[in-house]
């Protein structure tokens, strides 16, 4: 069984994915996944072709660089998304169909149209100032940058609305907990 976890950009998935780790379960990150892509040879000469060889950091990809691309551009995001997406949506595909629960934390879920590669999906919200405020402080950016990396991705509500499970995660992790054991009941 496929589990999708999303949410926005400082919601709490990391936290929740980190829970379930704990208890024994599998949960692949695919940002790991776009990590390991933007390592790919042809990622790097793709991205130095569109913006110039002051996106590297040595030989690798500056993340911080190429954040300030996408999230200033709608079209370099676009241009990223269309480059890096297929390939992280493949490797999910290899895992569906596993008999096993494995649960895999994909920030740009349903920004990506895989929602169908899931069986179910949980929606770890934290409503819009309290993203921006974690962001802002865990990041060390300004409000207006914070803003745009979150404007960057669909609407939490909308994600809410489509979610199987939703895990409120702004009243401390205990509470964030013990939403996540209940949908883990109910799961199994």
């Amino acid at each position: 069984m496929l589990i999708g976890i999303t949410g926005l950009i400082a919601s709490g998935k990391s936290t929740v994915s980190a829970y379930l780790r704990e208890r024994g379960y599998r949960v692949i990150d695919a940002d790991a996944m776009v990590r390991e892509e933007l390592e790919d040879e042809t990622v790097i000469a793709a991205l130095v072709e569109r913006f110039g060889a002051g996106i590297l950091a040595g030989k690798s990809i500056n993340r911080k660089k190429l954040g300030q691309y996408i999230f200033e551009n709608k079209e370099d995001r676009l241009f990223l998304n269309a480059l890096i997406h297929p390939r992280v949506i493949a490797k999910i595909k290899q895992y569906a169909g596993i008999d096993d629960i494995i649960f895999i934390e994909v920030p740009l879920l349903y920004e990506t149209g895989i929602e169908a590669l899931f069986d179910k999906i949980i929606v770890v919200y934290a409503d819009y100032q309290t993203v921006k405020e974690r962001l802002m402080k865990r990041d060390n950016i300004t409000e207006e940058y914070a803003i745009k990396k979150i404007n960057a991705q669909m609407d939490i509500e909308e994600k809410k609305k489509r979610a199987d499970f939703v895990i409120d995660n702004r009243k401390g992790l205990d509470r964030t907990f013990r939403q996540l054991d209940t949908v883990l009941r109910r799961l199994i």
